[in-house]
């Protein structure tokens, strides 16, 4: 054998040599991903993989919003629930009621409701009686569109603390003459009533009968008369509407010029959110739920299931329960709920509405199933949560 042939014979070995060398220091040199933050780490965006709360790494700020999808089985039947978590001390985030167009009647998709006001992530509402009109409060950056019933309790966040909690609304008009109290606001009124209206209503009172109405616009009285229908709502202002044959405008106890202010008591905050919702589910870490509410109906059956709730460190939870879809996810009773969020940590939680209507947004898109051929039901109001960019 030749030298040349030597060489060639020593040169492959050492070629192998030095690619394996050069490969497993490649791995360590360029190689950054062990260090890179996964997806689900960042504020904002939805953790693919299930049951991941999104939690941040040690140079990222913990996400404004966690959302959670958990796949489990409870009582021998298969749930998936779906999570919304935030602290509401965070001034990152803002729990916002909303309504079908912005206005008190109507019915219109969560989807199209949470892309008008920009939000990151949105649950289904409450319960509402014909046309979409509130079962009771609802106030909006601090602006009282409807009262409260007084039956059930109130999902409040304001100056950075949230509750759960029942309420009886009182409504005044109050002028440097005379405080009034109001028998409601937007709201269809009887003769003998005295009731306010604001643009949240619509376009003008919708009486229909004879009435005494007082047109205030920019906080000052424009004009008072008596109508024989409706009267258009000012646009920056409000009306005070008197129903019946009888009504005398002496009743309010100011004039033209005059000027009026609307309050409500107990009053919740400039900034406040409000949301009534349905019973309660669990209070004070108790399941409290009973097998039948007059709104939901009967609790014993497993369906689709929609909930807010608080727990002792200010964090508000928004939850659904996917059902009725065999296979895929039964649905839950409500003391199986019950159960289910006192083992969260959840130590008061309130029903919102269910069965079709239950869905959840996160990141700008429908994150659960809902039970209607997995289409979205027209609503007459949804809970929105924004969250400000940085």
């Amino acid at each position: 054998m030749g030298y040349g042939e030597k060489g060639r014979v020593l040169l492959i070995p050492a070629m192998f040599i030095m690619l394996f060398i050069i490969f497993y220091a490649g791995h360590f040199l360029f190689d950054r991903s062990s260090d890179e933050p996964s997806r689900n780490e960042s504020s904002g965006q939805i953790p693919e993989e299930t049951g991941s709360p999104g939690n941040c790494s040690e140079v990222e700020e913990m996400p404004a919003v966690v959302y959670r999808h958990i796949d489990t089985e409870i009582d021998g039947h298969i749930q998936k629930i779906h999570m919304l978590e935030f602290n509401a001390g965070d001034e990152r985030v803002k729990l916002k009621p909303v309504l079908s167009f912005d206005r008190i009647y109507g019915y219109e998709f969560l989807s199209e409701m949470a892309r008008r006001h920009g939000a990151y992530a949105a649950v289904n509402g409450g319960f509402f009686y014909e046309y979409g009109y509130p079962s009771g409060m609802v106030v909006i950056d601090g602006e009282l569109i409807t009262a409260s019933s007084g039956k059930y309790p109130v999902l409040v966040v304001s100056n950075g603390k949230a509750e759960l909690k029942e309420i009886n609304t009182e409504i005044r008009l109050e002028s440097g003459k005379a405080s009034v109290r109001a028998d409601g606001i937007n709201k269809m009124g009887s003769p003998g009533d005295l009731i306010v209206y604001t643009p949240a209503y619509g376009l003008d009172n919708r009486a229909k009968d004879e009435n005494v109405t007082a047109i205030i616009e920019e906080g000052v009285v424009r004009d008072i008369g008596r109508f024989k229908g409706a009267v258009e709502i000012p646009g920056g202002g409000m009306l005070a509407t008197i129903y019946g044959k009888d009504a005398s405008e002496e009743r309010f106890g100011f004039g033209i010029g005059d000027k009026v202010e609307l309050v409500y008591s107990p009053f919740l905050g400039e900034d406040a959110q409000a949301y009534e919702c349905g019973s309660w589910i669990v209070r004070n870490g108790e399941i409290v739920i009973g097998d039948a509410d007059a709104w939901v109906g009967v609790l014993t059956n497993r369906d689709p299931r929609t909930a807010a709730g608080i727990k002792d460190d200010n964090t508000v939870v928004l939850i659904t329960v996917d059902g009725r879809q065999p296979g895929y996810s039964t649905g839950m009773t409500g003391k199986e709920l019950g159960r289910f969020l006192l083992s969260q940590g959840i130590k008061n939680a309130a029903m919102l509405d269910g069965g079709a209507s239950t869905e959840m947004i996160a990141g700008g898109r429908i994150v659960n199933r809902p039970s209607f051929k997995g289409q979205e039901r027209p609503l007459a109001g949804g809970i929105i949560l924004q969250v400000a960019e940085r």
